[in-house]
């Protein structure tokens, strides 16, 4: 039977009834109008995209909560902690009994913009992030949120500004300088909060890779030692050309795929009370330090061109690995 003539079924039954009643009825009137629902095979026949009988939506998701303002080297040296104790927790036993112990260090630099790990002259592991790295991330995570909020373009502003002093013999200073976002959206807690999300993701990634090198064995140094002890800031140089490995890509590789893994495994983890971490904050990184490698030329002063293969080489990993990875983690 077609819809139309299912409903003209319906539509005789219920004259009938109606006219059953009027029988009864004291002055033949119809009966008033029933408070009861319509019946739901009636309304599915007069709608067909209702929902059917019984049928109850999944609540809406709840509304990420704001973030407050990351400002200044406390507030984001404690945010890598923070960052980094999400990611080990989140890797299998064995890799994160490897490096649960491993200290975090921040060489106060503001020229260099660099991370690694490595091993002490006395072979203890350690993580480093250097201020100017700190720095960098910020201005990323804070021209990007704006753009992505309300259509601008400080990102553009903000890589053009620092890339050529950032490549100098000199060196310089990352930081995001006044006049770059525009005044009216300086304050606006939604763009706050979106960078401070994207700060945390690109954090993810860059020292989830670190701790790769470790876990994965590329250091040789990180097996669970529980002393604890960073080096002290003022031999930081001195290791980063004296005890780190030299660059080797099949490693470098490897670290980049478990970044990106551990990232979006600490991401799934975290997605039902906060923002869930994706790819996008290492592929916002990768494109950082292209820009760099453009602006570089044939020099490569900055410490993290030294150490970190191209970026052209980095990206199809990470975007390859992810790709596995939302494909095994649907939903």
């Amino acid at each position: 039977m077609t819809r139309a003539g299912a409903r003209r079924v319906l539509t005789v039954a219920a004259l009938v009834a109606g006219c059953a009643s009027c029988a009864d009825g004291a002055d033949g009137a119809l009966p008033p109008p029933q408070s009861a629902p319509r019946p739901a095979v009636e309304y599915a026949l007069d709608n067909p995209r209702a929902p059917p009988p019984g049928y109850t939506p999944a609540p809406a998701p709840a509304p990420r909560p704001l973030l407050g303002p990351l400002f200044g080297a406390l507030m984001w040296q404690a945010e890598v902690r923070a960052v980094v104790a999400e990611l080990t927790a989140s890797l299998n036993p064995t890799y994160q009994a490897r490096v649960a112990n491993v200290p975090l260090v921040f060489d106060p630099d503001p020229n260099s913009v660099n991370a690694f790990a490595g091993c002490t002259t006395s072979g203890m592991p350690f993580l480093a992030g250097t201020e100017g790295l700190l720095e960098a991330i910020d201005g990323i995570a804070q021209t990007r949120a704006t753009d992505e909020m309300f259509g601008t373009h400080t990102y553009e502003a903000y890589v053009n500004q620092v890339a050529p002093r950032l490549v100098s013999q000199n060196g310089g200073s990352a930081m995001l300088v006044a006049g770059i976002l525009p005044p009216q959206y300086l304050f606006d807690p939604r763009r706050i909060s979106r960078a401070h999300e994207m700060f945390d993701e690109t954090v993810a990634f860059t020292f989830g890779h670190e701790l790769a090198h470790h876990y994965m064995g590329h250091t040789g140094c990180a097996n669970g030692q529980s002393d604890g002890l960073a080096p002290a800031v003022a031999q930081l140089g001195q290791l980063v050309t004296s005890v780190m490995p030299v660059l080797n890509q099949p490693n470098e590789v490897v670290a980049d795929t478990q970044g990106a893994i551990s990232t979006l495994d600490a991401g799934r983890a975290r997605s039902a009370r906060a923002y869930a971490w994706t790819e996008g904050g290492a592929l916002a990184l990768m494109d950082f330090f292209a820009r760099l490698d453009q602006a570089a030329g044939a020099s490569a002063w900055i410490a993290f061109l030294r150490t970190h293969p191209h970026s052209a080489l980095r990206i199809p990993v990470v975007q390859a690995t992810a790709a596995t990875w939302h494909f095994q983690h649907p939903g």
